[in-house]
Parts: C-alpha cells; sequence; structure tokens
C-alpha cells in the first residue's frame, strides 16, 4: 500500500452522480524518486495506478485488486516538483461496481485515464 509514505489523501468529496474526487499530495522525498530519474524525476506509472486503485478501494470501503485494466492512457508526466498536488475522480458503474474508471488531472491538464474492472480481495 502507497498511501501511507508515497502520497497523502488532502481531501475527499462525494459528487452528486456518485463519483468520488480525491485530492492527493505526493511525497517528493519519497524513495521511488531516487531512483526512478534522479536527476529529473517522475512518478512511475505503476505508481499512479496503484494510487487509483486505493482511491477505488476507499471509495467501495473494500479490499480490492485489479483483474482487468482494460484501457491505461498516461496523457503527461507526473513529477513530484512540477505535479505535486493531483486529483483522482473515481467513476464505480451503478449497475456493476466492479467496473471502475479513473482519472488523475489537475487543472487543465489530465495524467491518466483508466478503465477496469475489480475484485474484492
Amino acid at each position: 500500500m502507497l498511501i501511507k509514505d508515497f502520497y497523502a489523501i488532502e481531501n475527499h468529496t462525494t459528487e452528486s452522480d456518485g463519483s468520488h474526487v480525491y485530492t492527493v499530495k505526493l511525497n517528493q522525498n519519497h524513495d521511488v524518486y531516487k531512483g526512478h530519474f534522479p536527476q529529473k524525476p517522475i512518478t512511475p506509472g505503476v505508481c499512479t495506478i496503484q494510487m487509483i486503485k486505493e482511491c477505488v478501494e476507499d471509495a467501495q470501503s473494500k479490499h480490492l485488486t485489479f483483474t482487468a485494466i482494460d484501457r491505461c492512457r498516461l496523457t503527461a508526466m507526473v513529477t513530484p516538483s512540477g505535479s505535486p498536488v493531483l486529483n483522482i475522480k473515481v467513476v464505480s458503474d451503478a449497475a456493476d461496481p466492479t467496473k471502475v474508471s479513473a482519472t488523475i488531472f489537475y487543472g487543465e491538464t489530465t495524467y491518466m485515464t483508466l478503465s477496469g474492472t475489480v475484485a474484492e480481495k
């Protein structure tokens, strides 16, 4: 679980459409950045997927795992210095809550979109 020191949830709101929006702050001093391009650190894609998974777990109040990722698009680099605060919007399908989609964004920049299937651990 990354939440303990890779990032922190600063805010969580539930929208009228049932989606959840999390505001998270990256820990710029985390060890992962020392090994992932230390001169110009970027957040590994697997870490952004893990943050999404943890937000989906929080939104659904369950321990989950991704059983499928149908679509995952990295559209901008997440850097701890340039984008230390992010919003993660999580949407669960009302008819089938195992189907989820998420967007990582801040302001006008979208960093990642993802859709997939989760199952309870």
